[in-house]
């Protein structure tokens, strides 16, 4: 029985059995003793009545064929059975008897009432049934005492006490039916269901939505255990919470860790490559650079020439970034309007942007609050981005330039990566661009030293792994989303320079209008 309202239900209704019938037991016995008392009540008093007429007529020398005949006129009252007259000497004097019952004769309780000349009563068995028998003595002719012997016939009781059981336990059933139903409607309604509430409850904790909760609209011992197994629920959602920050705290700083392995092994090589590479490559560049004053620009050679000088370049460039992102600089924060270092930004590329056919748009508002940062580092940082920008759009699109708390991609098939963490108010730069975008698996990389989508020999792998340095030293975010053939966005988030009123500082504004100049 794994059914509370079924194992309730039995265990009621065995006490309510077990207590009704022992009263109702009890109400029966009395109810027979009662019954009983009436019928020999009644008896008495028509044995009493009936003994004074005999002693009438055996004082008037009546003969034993008219007292026979006095017998069977009263033999008709109802469930009268026999009467006989005994004399004082105890013979039997005449006596009428119903058919089938047994014929008179005299026994102790004869005797017993003839000695004392008081009234004596008892019941018997015979073969239809219980029998009273009341013995009623009366004066005899010569001062003795004789007895008439009534015999009365119980079954009429007997069917009373059983019609009385019977309706009894009728009412008794009918009684405890609609008890049980009771007892089940108020067990579902006010045990059974709250208990459901904390068993589904529990299972939803138990599978991990520790944010479950029972509404408490009640204050018994239920009411209590709900409160309990909320309280219990909360303790757990923050014991959760706590585990997932230390978690990420410890993830966090085992990355910095090991990124701080990393730099330091990848400074390491980059100082021996340069210190190994950078004095024969300024020579190539210095020997090609002599050489180009000598060659003729028309001349057949020269674009060989041009060549060696490029590549040079571009691998001092290389170097450059290397040892930039291995030894970065610490930045020295103080409040910047964040247009005119966009501004800036956007005219160092400008040629190329007019080069690749891809149009940088700044859609950015006057009066920006200044941000808490290093101009220089802000400057690479947007320079690398918008770098990345316009090489990942293709000719005739846009690189968009924004500001607004919320993504501009459409939530649908995009996929993120966040690195970072910035606290208190911020001021979030967005970078859209119009490429192919990139994938998830792409998009977990972006950010690891050396990974690039560009193709061969046009990308270091170092851009932003050195935007997410900067964006960490000033203690702000950088959200990067995709949606492939949509394009990509970035979100910089940078705190904002506050004074002492918690407003921006005033040469934070006036670096503001400056930087609308440029924007536009």
């Amino acid at each position: 029985m794994r059914n509370l309202t079924t194992r309730l239900v039995i265990l009621v209704m065995a006490a309510l059995t077990i207590i009704t019938g022992l009263f109702d037991y009890t109400r029966l016995v009395d109810e027979h003793a009662r019954l009983l008392r009436v019928t020999q009540d009644d008896e008495r008093i028509f044995a009493e009545t009936f003994a004074l007429a005999v002693s009438r007529n055996v004082r008037r020398g009546r003969t034993t064929d008219d007292l026979k005949d006095l017998l069977d006129e009263i033999l008709v009252r109802p469930g009268l059975i026999g009467v006989a007259i005994f004399d004082p000497d105890e013979r039997l004097v005449t006596q009428t008897l119903a058919p089938g019952a047994e014929p008179a004769r005299s026994d102790e309780l004869v005797r017993t009432a003839l000695t004392t000349g008081k009234a004596a009563s008892t019941t018997m068995a015979s073969g239809s049934g219980r029998v009273l028998r009341y013995i009623q003595p009366f004066r005899w002719p010569g001062g003795r005492t004789g007895a008439i012997e009534v015999r009365q016939t119980l079954a009429g009781m007997e069917k009373e006490f059983r019609r009385a059981v019977r309706e009894n336990i009728v009412s008794r059933l009918v009684l405890l039916a609609l008890f049980v139903l009771s007892v089940v409607a108020l067990t579902r309604w006010n045990i059974v269901r709250p208990i459901r509430a904390l068993i589904e409850a529990a299972r939803a904790v138990g599978r991990g939505d520790l944010g479950q909760r029972i509404r408490v609209n009640r204050r018994d011992e239920i009411g209590q255990l709900a409160e309990e197994f909320n309280r219990m629920a909360t303790n757990l959602e923050t014991a959760h919470d706590a585990l997932l920050h230390q978690t990420g705290e410890r993830l966090r700083l085992e990355g910095e860790v090991q990124q701080g392995q990393k730099l330091g092994a990848v400074g390491m090589l980059a100082a021996e490559v340069a210190h190994e590479i950078g004095t024969p490559l300024n020579i190539i560049s210095g020997r090609a650079e002599v050489l180009g004053r000598f060659i003729d620009p028309e001349h057949p050679g020269r674009r060989h020439l041009d060549v060696i000088l490029r590549q040079t370049e571009r691998i001092s460039g290389i170097m450059r970034a290397l040892l930039d992102y291995t030894r970065p600089r610490r930045p020295a924060l103080r409040p910047e309007a964040i247009l005119p270092i966009i501004g800036r930004v956007a005219d160092l590329l400008l040629e190329r942007s007019r080069r690749s056919g891809v149009r940088i748009a700044l859609d950015l508002p006057v009066g920006l609050p200044p941000v808490l940062g290093d101009a220089d580092h802000l400057q690479q940082l947007f320079l690398n981005l918008l770098k990345n920008a316009l090489d990942a759009s293709v000719s005739g699109g846009t690189v968009q330039v924004t500001t607004g708390p919320e993504p501009h991609l459409p939530s649908e098939g995009r996929s993120g990566i966040v690195r970072g963490e910035a606290k208190g108010e911020c001021l979030a730069i967005h970078v859209e661009d119009s490429g192919k975008g990139l994938t998830a698996d792409q998009l977990n990389h972006v950010f690891e030293p050396f990974f690039s989508t560009k193709g061969r020999g046009q990308g270091t792998g170092l851009g932003l792994p050195i935007v997410d340095e900067i964006v960490r030293a000033h203690r702000g975010e950088i959200e990067m989303l995709s949606v492939p053939d949509k394009g990509t966005e970035v979100i910089v988030r940078l705190p904002l320079a506050q004074t002492a009123t918690g407003g921006p500082t005033a040469s934070g504004t006036a670096d503001t209008q400056e930087a609308h100049e440029h924007a536009r």
